[in-house]
């Protein structure tokens, strides 16, 4: 998901999160990508991520958050110098997570030359540990609620979701097509439509909309069905 938007996922295809729909969110154990041990600075911003996206960015002190972790507010300051740093804190944490995902470009191209075009397709697939997804998802909601109030938060969403699925799945489709394996298509097009679909399946997955991960797989491999292989038997008979 694609890098997708759900945080959902997978090649991106965004996959923060398996919650299903109505499971209530818990403030699960955070565990920092390349760290064993959960300091007060990522406290901080495991609490900030729940809050900002429950009450939208604006509507939330640093007191409220200092409270949340049972800190005096002041100590926040120790850490951050500002709840904008908070943000960009999060915004650095989901970028360094999605990086640690992020699919081979260079083996997908390989794995084209020789594998059914689904099954390279189904390898740009990926999800989140466990222990991260929901503070994943809950970035990207904080990250929605602020669309259209500032440039950085743009950048964001552009960088860690749409960037992604353009710079990995648009070369790997129109590899396929030099090589014969798929028949041509609206590359531009069809990366619209999944771009936008992973934005929003992961924009609403802390919602009663959210799709479980198999509602979500089902999804993408909906669309991985328009890309029609050419002939030789590669991924004709491919089932999803």
């Amino acid at each position: 998901m694609l890098y997708l938007l759900t945080t959902y996922q997978s090649i991106g295809i965004i996959l923060p999160t398996n919650r299903l729909v109505g499971k209530k969110a818990t403030f699960m154990r955070l565990r920092m990508p390349g760290k064993s041990e959960i300091t007060t600075k990522d406290k901080i911003l495991k609490a900030a991520a729940r809050l900002f996206s429950e009450k939208g960015y604006n509507e939330v002190t640093t007191r409220q958050i200092a409270k949340a972790i049972g800190i005096n507010s002041a100590s926040i300051y120790y850490h951050f110098p500002s709840k904008e740093d908070i943000l960009r804190g999060l915004y650095k944490y989901y970028s360094k997570s999605l990086r640690e995902k992020c699919p081979n470009l260079e083996e997908l191209l390989r794995l084209a030359e020789t594998e059914p075009p689904h099954e390279v397709l189904k390898k740009t697939e990926f999800h989140f540990d466990d222990d991260i997804r929901e503070m994943l998802d809950q970035i990207l909601v904080a990250s929605a609620r602020r669309l259209g109030s500032d440039a950085e938060n743009e950048r964001f969403i552009r960088e860690n979701l749409f960037n992604p699925i353009m710079c990995v799945v648009k070369p790997l489709l129109e590899r396929m097509v030099e090589l014969g394996k798929i028949k041509p298509l609206d590359i531009e097009a069809f990366l619209s439509v999944m771009s936008y679909f992973c934005f929003s399946a992961a924009a609403l997955n802390q919602s009663s909309f959210g799709l479980s991960v198999k509602q979500y797989q089902a999804a993408m491999y909906f669309m991985f069905s328009l890309i029609v292989p050419m002939g030789g038997g590669y991924g004709c008979e491919t089932e999803f």
